[in-house]
Order: structure tokens, then C-alpha cells, then sequence
């Protein structure tokens, strides 16, 4: 899953909210050694929301039914999709989720961004090199349109040209054809599953129940 879904799965906690945003960042398990419990809670949640999203059925088929446009870039499509419709069912999905259920999408943005902002100093990887660009340039908000997300993916394509073919997936794109109707299906059916498997991972983690 892409940015804006990995900080809606996470618990209303600043820390590990930031830690699941940079957990890409965090690689084999040496970094436990000092870790603090958020620290250990957010890389590991992302580290469950993307192995979930990847191995679930629905988004096997997702894949499959934007591949034949989208090439071996259709996991980096579907990621970028999910925030994208996201946006768009917003009204539905934050009503799943009790500390979003009337919270607007802005104001959630809004409050990641803080959140963000204020703690840049934890931040690893790419999300550290990231974060000044997507913070100047909108990017959680931008994503609520397709041109955002074509956006997104040409910056992509440039800075890794191995998938190039990101952005031509995305530039031949419409709404209501067969690839963007297979995406929002799996997005409707997928997202509410994602959102209770990532609440009862950390219901039901060591380190909450210690």
C-alpha cells in the first residue's frame, strides 16, 4: 500500500503513526536491539500491511487484471491507486475506523503532516529523502485526483527508469476503463479487510499485551 494508506491503518499514535510511514526505512531486525516500543510497533505494522496487501487474494487479482498494461509495474499501480481511492471513498472507508469516523480527510492529512514534520529526525530510507518534496508538494493531498497520481508516477519513472512503464500505464489511464473499474472493485472489497487486520495486529501484538 502507498503513504496515505499505511497512516490511515495505523492507531491514532503519533510515534508509531511516523515509524509505519518510515518503515520502509528499517531493514533486517538489528535495529530491535534499541528500539522503543512505537519504533518496534510501526515498522512492524508496515511491514504486515504491505505482506497482507500483497498476499491477499483480491489483490492478486487486481494485479493480474492491470497487468497486461501495466507490466511488472502493476504492484506500484495498485499501490498508488489505493490512495487515490482512498480519497475518493473517503466518506466510507474513515467511518470504518472509530478515530476517523468523522474526521475529514484534509484534517487527517493535516495532522499526519504534523506529525511528520515534527519528528523528521526518525525518519529512514527514502521516506527521509522524500518527505521535504512531498511535504512542499502536497503530495497526500494531490493524490486525490488521477492527474496527481499520474504525477506521481512519472516522478517515479524518472528517478528509477526500470519502470518507465509506470507512466505509460498511468498516461493511457481513463476513468471507468477496465483497469481503473478492477482497481476500485479490489480497493472497495480489499480496504476494509486491511483496515480490521491492521487494528487486530496491533490489538493483539506482544508488545501491547505485555
Amino acid at each position: 500500500m502507498n503513504f496515505l494508506a499505511h497512516l490511515h491503518c495505523s492507531p491514532n499514535q503519533e510515534l508509531i503513526r511516523v515509524f509505519n510511514f518510515t518503515g520502509d526505512g528499517f531493514r533486517g531486525n538489528i535495529w530491535k536491539s534499541d528500539a522503543t516500543d512505537s519504533m518496534v510497533l510501526g515498522v512492524e505494522l508496515h511491514r504486515f500491511i504491505d505482506s497482507f496487501a500483497d498476499e491477499h487474494s483480491l489483490s492478486k487479482l487486481a494485479k493480474q487484471s492491470i497487468r497486461p498494461k501495466a507490466g511488472k509495474t502493476a504492484p506500484i499501480a495498485l499501490d498508488l491507486l489505493g490512495d487515490y481511492f482512498l480519497h475518493k471513498h473517503w466518506n466510507t472507508m474513515s467511518r470504518l475506523k472509530q478515530t476517523t469516523t468523522s474526521t475529514k480527510i484534509i484534517d487527517f492529512i493535516e495532522t499526519c503532516t504534523n506529525e511528520i514534520s515534527n519528528n523528521t529526525h526518525l525518519l529512514q530510507g527514502k521516506a527521509s529523502t522524500m518527505w521535504p518534496f512531498m511535504k512542499e508538494g502536497n503530495w497526500l493531498i494531490n493524490y486525490s485526483s488521477i492527474q496527481g497520481i499520474k504525477n506521481a508516477a512519472r516522478g517515479m519513472s524518472r528517478r528509477h527508469p526500470a519502470i518507465a512503464q509506470l507512466t505509460n500505464f498511468f498516461a493511457q489511464l481513463e476513468l471507468n476503463d477496465s483497469e481503473y473499474l478492477a482497481a476500485e472493485q479490489w480497493f472497495i472489497d480489499f480496504y476494509p479487510e486491511l483496515l480490521a487486520a491492521s487494528e487486530d495486529f496491533i490489538h493483539y501484538h506482544p508488545l501491547i499485551n505485555k
